[in-house]
C-alpha cells in the first residue's frame, strides 16, 4: 500500500466539494452560464429560475455546506488535531479553482477532496475533477489532490435513509404507503457511454430498501432537463400514477439521489411533483433530506480517512501540477 501523509499532518488538508448555488437573484445569469458550460442563458430562463428560487425562499445550499464543513472539520480534528477543511464549489463561489490556488499559497502540499454527492457518475464527477485540475495548473506551487467521489454504500449513508424512512412512516401512522426512492435523471446517452450512474443508484436504492425493510417501493428518476433528447427513466410522475392504479393513494418520496435541500428537492419535488400528485388525488409526503446530519459527516469522514489505495478510497485524480 502506498504510504501517504496522514490528514492533518504537515501540509495535508481536506477539501469539501459542493455543487454550488447562486447567492441571490443578481448572481443568477453568471451562475446559469457556468451550469450551461459557458452558454449565456436566455432572459426567459433567467426569469424562470428567479421565480423558482423566489418560490422556495432562496437556496439553503450555502448555509448547509458551511455547516457540513464545520462539522466535518471538528470530526476529523478529534482524531487528527489541526486538520483543516476547505470548502469549494464547482459552480459559483468559492470556486474550486480559487480554493486550490489559495491552499497552495497557504502552504498546503496535499488535499484529500471529497464531494457532497455519493455517486461517482462521469457526468456529475468530471466537473469536480476539471475544477481541481484548473486550480492545480494555476497554483503558484505544486499541490497534490486526491479526489474521492464514491460513498454510495457507506453504512452511515444507508443508515440515514433507513432511520428517516422509518420515522416518517411512524409519523404517518401508516406502514403501508409505497416508498419512491428518487434520484436526479441524466440524459439517456450517458448510459450508452458507460456512465455507471444508473447501476450505482439501483444498488443504493436496493440497499436502502433492504435496510428499511420495505415491501412496497420503487426506484425512480426526477428533474429531467428541458431538452428534446431522452432522459433516464422511469420518471417519478409515471411511477406515482402506476402505484395509484394499484390502489396506493398515499405515497412517500425519499430523494436519496441528493444529500441536502436545494432547488431539485424544494421546487421540483415539493412544488411541481406535489402539485401533480394533488391533481391525481395522491396524498404526497417526503422524507426529510440528510442535510448536515451526523450520518453524512461520518460518511464523509470515512472517505477522507480511508488509506489512499483502499477500496473505500475510489479513483484518485492528480491533475498535472507545475
Amino acid at each position: 500500500m502506498t504510504e501517504r501523509p496522514a490528514v492533518g499532518s504537515g501540509g495535508t488538508g481536506v477539501l469539501l466539494m459542493g455543487y454550488g448555488s447562486p447567492t441571490g437573484p443578481d448572481d443568477l445569469p453568471e451562475y446559469l452560464r457556468e451550469v450551461l458550460h459557458g452558454r449565456a442563458p436566455s432572459p426567459d430562463t433567467v426569469e424562470e429560475y428567479r421565480r423558482r428560487y423566489a418560490k422556495i425562499g432562496g437556496s439553503p445550499q450555502a448555509r448547509i455546506l458551511g455547516s457540513l464543513r464545520d462539522k466535518l472539520e471538528r470530526r476529523l480534528a478529534s482524531r487528527a488535531p489541526g486538520t483543516k477543511v476547505l470548502l469549494g464549489v464547482k459552480h459559483g463561489k468559492p470556486a474550486l479553482r480559487d480554493v486550490i490556488i489559495a491552499a497552495s499559497d497557504a502552504g498546503f502540499t496535499r488535499l484529500v477532496a471529497v464531494a457532497t454527492t455519493p455517486y461517482p457518475s462521469l457526468w456529475i464527477g468530471e466537473p469536480y475533477r476539471d475544477g481541481v485540475a484548473e486550480g492545480q495548473r494555476q497554483a503558484s506551487r505544486p499541490i497534490d489532490v486526491d479526489v474521492r467521489l464514491d460513498w454510495h454504500l457507506d453504512p452511515h449513508w444507508i443508515g440515514y435513509w433507513r432511520r428517516a424512512i422509518g420515522e416518517e412512516l411512524g409519523r404517518l401512522g401508516d406502514p403501508s404507503p409505497p416508498v419512491l426512492l428518487s434520484a436526479h435523471s441524466l440524459p439517456a446517452r450517458m448510459r450508452a457511454r458507460g456512465d455507471p450512474y444508473p447501476e450505482l443508484l439501483e444498488a443504493t436504492s436496493g440497499a436502502i430498501a433492504r435496510a428499511a425493510g420495505l415491501e412496497q417501493w420503487s426506484f425512480t428518476f426526477q428533474s429531467p432537463g428541458n431538452t428534446t433528447e431522452p432522459w433516464l427513466g422511469p420518471d417519478i410522475t409515471e411511477v406515482m400514477v402506476d402505484w395509484l392504479r394499484r390502489g396506493a393513494r398515499r405515497q412517500l418520496v425519499a430523494s436519496f439521489g441528493f444529500v441536502f435541500d436545494h432547488l431539485e428537492v424544494l421546487y421540483d419535488l415539493d412544488v411541481v411533483v406535489r402539485e401533480f400528485a394533488t391533481a391525481q388525488g395522491i396524498d404526497y409526503h417526503r422524507v426529510p433530506m440528510p442535510n448536515d446530519a451526523d450520518d453524512v459527516v461520518e460518511a464523509l469522514a470515512a472517505v477522507v480517512e480511508a488509506p489512499a489505495d483502499s477500496p473505500a478510497a475510489p479513483p484518485v485524480s492528480r491533475a498535472p501540477g507545475r
